[in-house]
């Protein structure tokens, strides 16, 4: 689980960057916080299932802990997975989730 500081509790995004997956959907902003913050939004249209939902949330969230050091500071991203996202296994959606932050360059070296 991310820490505290780094969650994003309220998404408010100015002038959010948007980029696209087979998966999910990365809104990106900036944020003068000096840290990253993360958000998980899953809608009822994904499962209206509380638990099929939550354990989606765990895998996306997991996923981003494992690359969280090589991601660069100062943004809030907020990450809105299609119903497609339900049928991957973890290392898959990990796999994505590390290309699209590559092609939106927000990897460290």
């Amino acid at each position: 689980m991310l820490k505290r500081e780094n969650r994003l509790k309220t998404v408010k995004l100015n002038n959010p960057k948007t980029l696209s997956a087979p998966q999910f959907i990365l809104k990106i902003s900036g944020n003068n916080a000096g840290v990253s913050r993360f958000a998980f939004i899953i809608s009822k249209k994904i499962d209206k299932r509380a638990v099929v939902r939550n354990s989606l949330r765990r895998k996306i969230s997991s996923s981003v802990e494992e690359i969280f050091d090589k991601i660069k500071t100062g943004n809030d991203f907020v990450f809105y997975p299609k119903s497609s996202a339900l049928k991957q296994e973890r290392k898959d959606l990990s796999r994505e989730i590390k290309n699209i932050f590559s092609k939106g360059n927000f990897l460290n070296d």
